[in-house]
């Protein structure tokens, strides 16, 4: 949320424009393509409050000085905190992001460099990742049944894909999304492709709900109102997606508006 990304430039970037603010996942708002910095802390548990009350110190840090580029904070269950911030998708932005960074390092208070270090201390790892939004592989449904102020739980799935096998999932990820506006599925998400910093192939898919308990509540929903065969061609869709997969990992969590950040409009 507040690193530079010193191994991205022109030729970085251009390769990501191929590929995968603060709403980045509330389903109302219009999904734009561009590339967002993926920050994953891995936090010791019994540090988890001190990891949290430092990082609002440091957004109260960054606000102080209008810090241009905003961040949404989400907290999963094992205790992983991810923040996206969106960079752009020109190749200047990734220039642009880095030298506000610098300009920011410059204002922040002489104490800064010890909240850091207390943060350090709260954390086993963090990871830098640039992943690129893909409107085209998202789903935003016709009939909401969520407010975006209501966005609290959210559902991580991260997807880690056979060599040659992207063009494929991808082709699989578009048949998806068509079948749930066909059966009228009332919970969208958001998908990413893995620029750099990831285990590539690899996309990473958010879904946003009240609850959890909410989205059981649809998918039981749909099941009354299909028919066997829709039911039958539901089924073979989830199991054919697994022929793609090396890996998979799902992740429960929540949204954390108290650790987002989002810079004063003028």
């Amino acid at each position: 949320m507040k690193s530079k990304v010193p191994y991205l430039s022109l030729m970085g970037l251009v390769v990501m424009i191929g590929l995968l603010v603060l709403p980045v996942f509330t389903q109302a708002q219009e999904l734009k393509a561009q590339g967002y910095l993926m920050t994953e802390y891995v936090v010791k548990p019994f540090m988890a409050k001190e990891f949290e009350t430092a990082t609002i110190e440091e957004k109260a840090m960054f606000a102080d000085i209008n810090f241009p580029y905003g961040w949404n904070a989400f907290s999963t269950e094992d205790f992983h905190y991810y923040f996206f911030t969106p960079i752009g998708k020109d190749a200047a932005s990734l220039d642009r992001f880095n030298a506000a960074l610098t300009e920011a390092e410059a204002r922040l208070p002489e104490n800064y460099e010890m909240l850091e270090k207390r943060m350090a201390g709260a954390y086993e790892y963090y990871r830098e990742m640039v992943v690129y939004l893909r409107p085209d592989l998202s789903y935003t449904p016709a009939e909401l049944n969520i407010k975006p102020e209501e966005s609290n739980y959210v559902f991580f799935e991260l997807t880690y894909i056979l060599p040659e096998k992207e063009k494929e999932f991808e082709t699989y990820y578009r048949e998806w999304t068509a079948l749930c506006q066909k059966i009228g599925f009332r919970i969208g998400y958001a998908a990413y492709r893995g620029v750099f910093g990831t285990d590539n192939p690899y996309y990473v898919s958010t879904m946003i709900a009240r609850t959890q308990a909410d989205t059981f509540v649809e998918e039981e929903r749909i099941m009354k109102t299909l028919s066997p065969e829709e039911q039958a061609e539901l089924g073979a869709m989830y199991e054919k997606a697994f022929s793609y997969f090396r890996k998979y990992e799902t992740k429960n969590g929540r949204s954390r508006p108290d650790l987002s950040y989002a810079p004063k409009t003028k």
